[in-house]
């Protein structure tokens, strides 16, 4: 089944993708063509089903996993037991897991950076645990990379450019409509409109566009702060090496 734009497995393989490229950029002994061979991402349970933040609590509670209490003494902020859970989750049903990427939309709830980092801050395990928050949605983590291929693409940019007031694959975190798909500020929608709702133009925006401009795109809508994080903690995981940020 082809993947469908705005779907959960479109956001697992724009940051699973994405995380190649930044691997590919900073490990030169690892090959586009046998990447495949050289690491793998598992983003399902044996059983086929897939590993999504809806579907672990009740997976969880069924092989007998409970997750309560404080945070280094602090309460749990919004998505701190959820990310507890879903850690716990993929280190009992997976032995050989040497990373975890917890992928989250932020849906106007900025405090749920501060529970995904509770969580990894109180997970004791040698596991990389990587955060991406996209703010407001993943779709503006997209438009960070979207560049008019055409002039069709042209026009519908400049007409969304004036109607926002702003452009909205510089300043994707002004699309701040999350709730309403339909809203002026919807990055759903921004998007929709400027790739016709196409998975394949989509995918080009986070492939084709060079990792800088995604940095530079992104510094406010969380893609930035997703990449330097696979920098720190995926890269030094391959190559055996610790960051120099980090050291």
């Amino acid at each position: 089944m082809p993947t469908r734009a705005g779907s959960p497995e479109a956001f697992k393989r724009a940051a699973t993708e994405l995380a190649d490229r930044v691997l590919l950029a900073d490990i030169a002994w690892l090959d586009q063509t046998l990447l495949d061979s050289q690491r793998e991402w598992i983003a399902e349970a044996r059983t086929g089903a897939r590993l999504t933040w809806k579907a672990i609590p009740s997976r969880a509670r069924e092989i007998g996993i409970r997750v309560r209490g404080f945070f280094d003494g602090a309460p749990g902020l919004p998505d701190a037991q959820a990310a507890r859970r879903a850690i716990a989750y993929v280190r009992q049903c997976f032995s050989a897991v040497d990373a975890i990427l917890l992928i989250r939309d932020g849906d106007d709830q900025p405090e749920r950076r501060h529970g995904l980092e509770q969580a990894r801050a109180a997970a004791s395990s040698n596991t990389r645990i990587v955060i991406g928050l996209a703010v407001v949605e993943r779709e503006s983590w997209v438009l960070s990379g979207f560049d008019a291929e055409n002039a069709d693409e042209q026009v519908s940019l400049t007409a969304e450019v004036q109607a926002l007031g702003f452009n909205p694959c510089r300043q994707p975190q002004e699309l701040t409509a999350c709730k309403n798909d339909q809203a002026k500020r919807s990055p759903k929608r921004v998007l929709a409109t400027l790739t016709n709702s196409d998975w394949n133009r989509q995918r080009k925006c986070w492939l084709g566009t060079p990792l800088p401009v995604l940095e530079a795109r992104g510094q406010e809508n969380g893609l930035k702060d997703y990449l330097v994080e696979v920098r720190d903690r995926l890269v030094p995981l391959i190559t055996g090496r610790e960051s120099e940020r980090n050291g």
